[in-house]
Order: structure tokens, then sequence, then C-alpha cells
């Protein structure tokens, strides 16, 4: 076989691995969203990463022992975590009130913040073009947001603030994937993800509360109990989703250069629309497909573009990045 055609198999599979990942993440979204009425979050997530340590620590073996999670870099991970796991929170306390897709769009206004802070804190070098594309995302933020409305919901702040948490966490992952492995950054995070949720739930438990039928507000502060064995089930199936997940993303970007690659990321909107309309009957409005379409647009300009963030920067976050 020619070098150009190991070239071209070695990018289809790196297409396959990718998709891969980002369905199985979005079936994720759909086991969550469906709980979200049963559980807390923090119980959730706990429980969930729990069930993934076991799968990565297999990875681990599998990429060449546990030595690779020895790392000399505790404080960043735990920093890293800490800004992931306040994404998630965000992500899923959003989900439980919004449609999946609505949530799913405004997640991916991440890359517009990481283009912003990576031109005001790394000096990388931003064309006029890009920060059009910057404009025009937030302009359909704006859009889903609905800031003249009177039905403006609380929850779509908290799928942007899980944008920004996100960005944060992509500037963090750039500087730590510099002497740390995909591996030790996912078995780090499912660690820290278990002692952040056990101190968030003692935290809520001290806190008095006033009663609230918003959704989010309900995720957040309702009472834990013993899942049902049916949803123990479900709880350790979103926990091998986080460990193949990881696995297909990391061998996507390991194939295939990430400028290839990283646009088939968004096919996790489609599928979000789809989702949402099988599982929870979500019908968007047009305002929604508005903004849904300048989001995409924008991070798909900033992607392709060969000069919008001297591209390697942008693109470098995804060979390290472990998702939500």
């Amino acid at each position: 076989m020619s070098n150009h055609a190991q070239s071209y198999d070695s990018h289809i599979k790196s297409i396959y691995y990718l998709i891969a990942g980002v369905t199985v993440f979005s079936l994720q979204d759909v086991i969550i969203k469906w709980m979200s009425d049963k559980y807390p979050v923090n119980e959730i997530v706990l429980i969930r990463s729990c069930f993934a340590i076991i799968p990565i620590l297999f990875i681990a073996h599998l990429e060449g022992g546990l030595h690779l999670l020895r790392t000399n870099h505790y404080w960043g991970h735990i920093i890293r975590s800490f800004f992931m796991f306040g994404a998630y929170i965000c992500f899923y306390l959003s989900m439980a009130a919004l449609p999946l897709a609505e949530t799913v769009s405004l997640f991916f206004s991440a890359p517009i913040f990481i283009t912003i802070f990576s031109a005001t804190f790394l000096g990388e070098k931003v064309e006029v073009r890009s920060w059009i594309a910057v404009l025009a995302g937030f302009l359909g933020v704006i859009v889903m947001l609905r800031p003249s409305s009177e039905i403006t919901d609380p929850a779509a702040l908290l799928a942007l603030l899980t944008a920004l948490f996100y960005a944060i966490t992509s500037i963090i992952t750039r500087k730590l994937g510099k002497t740390e492995n995909g591996v030790s950054m996912a078995f780090y995070v499912a660690v820290m993800y278990i002692i952040f949720s056990a101190l968030f739930t003692l935290t809520l438990n001290n806190i008095a509360i006033t009663p609230n039928t918003h959704p989010s507000f309900t995720f957040l502060f309702r009472e834990w109990h013993l899942p049902s064995q049916g949803d123990l089930f479900l709880l350790m199936i979103i926990g091998l989703i986080a460990a193949s997940g990881f696995y297909f993303l990391a061998q996507a970007y390991r194939l295939a250069q990430p400028s290839t690659i990283a646009p088939f990321e968004y096919i996790a909107v489609p599928l979000s629309v789809v989702w949402g309309y099988l599982f929870f009957k979500d019908i968007l409005e047009f305002q929604s497909i508005a903004g849904m379409i300048l989001i995409v647009g924008s991070g798909l300009y900033i992607f392709g573009s060969t000069k919008g963030l001297t591209n390697k920067y942008m693109l470098s976050i995804f060979k390290t990045k472990i998702r939500r």
C-alpha cells in the first residue's frame, strides 16, 4: 500500500473513531437528562466517575502500563479538574431544563471563548476574519438567549457558563498537555470528580433552601437515594461511555491531523436534535435554530481558518482534551 493510500485509510479510520466518540457521548447526555428527574446531579457524577475509573485503568494498561498515570503536576490536574467539574455540572443542570440541542449548541460556543482567551492571555495572533466569526458566534448566543424575551431561561446562562469553563480548561490543557498524556488526564479527572462530588454534596447538605420548581434547581438540590437496579445499570453504562468515548477520541486524534477531523465534532449538534425529538419530543423554535446555525458556523470557520489562531493552538487542544 502506498503512503498516500495509508494516509487516506488513517484519515477515514480517524473520522470513524471521532464519530463513534461523539455518538456515545451524545447517548450519555440522553441518559443523564432522562435521569435528571430522579437523582441529584452530583450523585450521578460521583457514581458515573466510579464506574469510569476501571475502564480508564484498562486503557492505560493497553496504552503501555499504569506508569503512564505518574505525574509531577498534581496541582495542574486538580485545577483543570475543578474547572471541568464546574463545566460538567453546569452542562447537565442546563440540560435538565432546556431542549438537548440548545444546551449542546450553547456548549459549542466554547471555541469563541478560546479564541478570545488565546489572544488575550497567550498572545496568539488572530486574523480579522476570525474576529468576525467570533462576533457572529456571539450573535448566535444572543439569539438563543433571547435577552428581550420574558421567557429567558436561567438554564441557558448555565450552558454558556459551561462553554466559559471549558474554554478555561482548554487553556490549562494546552499547558498541561506538554508533559502529561491523555490517559493520565482522564484518570485524574475521574478521581477528582469523585472528590469534588463528595465535597459538593456535603456543602449542599448544610445549605437551607427554599423549594423551587425550576428543573435545574431541583436537579441540583434533590436528595440522594439508592439507585434502583435498572438505574444503577444505566449509571454503569455512562461510566463505560465516558471511558470508551475518551478512547475513541484519543484514537481519532492519534491517527490524523486535528485540522482534518476536529470539525466533525459538530455532528453532536444534529445528533442532539434527533435524540431530543425521539426521546423527549423537543421541537425547536426558529430562533433557536438560527442561533445554532450562527454558533456552529462560527466554530467551523475558526477551526477551518489557516490563520485564525495560528491554528496550531486551537487544534492542539483537541489532541489532549477529554470531553465532559
